[in-house]
């Protein structure tokens, strides 16, 4: 059995992936029965419990999850847990965890990694440590601060955004625009895109900063979101997608895939994990950021004929698997959307 803990919206497809797999591979187990998807979440999730043979409800309290995780993979004789969500409790727990016969897979060995790629300040001078192209960051912390680094950064840096130091779908970021009309952010709030001394005003009329921002050079693009499985640095397979509204193109090779792999050595990574670039001016990559864990939009690669979740688990587990090859590079995103009953609806 392999388990899927609770992850991010790509849990439901690394499930299809792996259940593919499955059937393509003829996965077995040691009793010589295939291979079984278990996928386990703390919220009614029946899109991603359609996409598994076996389903739970994680507990809600943390005191509870060491004795779930090991009572759950004894009954289900789970080989390998993947967790979605990174979190420095299952490196706390991994020895525990690994007693029982389980291989897992966090996306890191080291919860210093983890805190280092959520602190997008102390990543940026990692990256600009080992020389890897990046995009500058200053932290600010106060509204002082911040009028400064906007007066420094520009002098280089014409256009420039801003978002919070840590934090995760890009909540909280906005380009500042100084060209911007001051009414953009209410007839188009989609773009992000604000007048910088509209920004300051709301901020000083809100009473400054509620949390750590970092301030960054806006480069054009494109944008490009990179795929990778590693273990302990090394990357085995990677597939990068190219951002261009609802469509995006796959590819395999070039200095994006480069520039990721050099951060998934640097942070050790462990897993599926993701990386970001954003090319600049001259049309060169830059790094982003680094998430060790699955990208939403991983799943996405499942169309261009290679499987990263089945890359990942056939190393992790020995198993035998059909040659993967770049063989489709455009993708469109669609929506979808699912019925709630009554009693999982938070306003019940």
């Amino acid at each position: 059995m392999i388990w899927l803990m609770e992850g991010f919206s790509s849990q439901r497809t690394i499930a299809d992936g792996l259940r593919r797999a499955i059937r393509e591979n003829a996965w077995r187990g040691a009793q010589g029965q295939a291979l079984q998807v278990l996928v386990s979440h703390r919220q009614y999730r029946p899109e991603i419990d359609a996409a598994a043979d076996v389903a739970l409800r994680e507990p809600t309290e943390t005191a509870q999850k060491l004795d779930f995780v090991l009572t759950t993979a004894e009954r289900y004789g789970v080989r390998v847990i993947h967790t979605g969500k990174p979190s420095a409790w299952f490196e706390q727990q991994r020895q525990a965890i690994e007693a029982a016969g389980v291989t897992l897979i966090t996306g890191v060995r080291d919860a210093r990694f983890l805190t280092l790629a959520e602190d997008k300040a102390a990543f940026t001078a990692m990256l600009a440590s080992h020389e890897i192209p990046h995009t500058p960051a200053v932290r600010v912390d106060t509204l002082d601060a911040l009028r400064h680094a906007l007066q420094t950064l520009k002098a280089d840096w014409p256009r420039l955004c801003i978002k919070p130091n840590t934090g995760i779908y890009g909540l909280g970021y906005w380009r500042l625009d100084d060209d911007a009309p001051a009414s953009l952010m209410l007839s188009d709030p989609d773009q992000r895109r604000i007048r910088t001394s509209t920004y300051l005003s709301a901020l000083e009329e809100s009473g400054g900063l509620k949390a750590p921002m970092i301030v960054m050079p806006y480069l054009p693009g494109p944008e490009s979101s990179i795929d990778l499985v590693a273990v302990r640095g090394r990357v085995i397979a990677a597939l990068g997608r190219r951002k261009n509204g609802p469509v995006q193109t796959l590819f395999d090779h070039g200095e994006e895939i480069e520039l990721a792999c050099r951060v998934a050595e640097q942070l050790e990574a462990d897993g599926l994990i993701n990386v970001q670039t954003r090319a600049d001016d001259q049309g060169c990559p830059r790094v982003l950021e680094c998430n060790l864990r699955p990208s939403g939009g991983v799943g996405y690669g499942l169309h261009s004929g290679i499987n990263l979740p089945a890359i990942m688990m056939a190393g992790r587990l020995g198993l035998p698997l059909m040659p993967q090859s770049l063989r489709r590079t455009t993708v469109r995103i669609v929506d979808e959307a699912i019925p709630v009953p009554a009693s999982e609806s938070p306003h019940a």
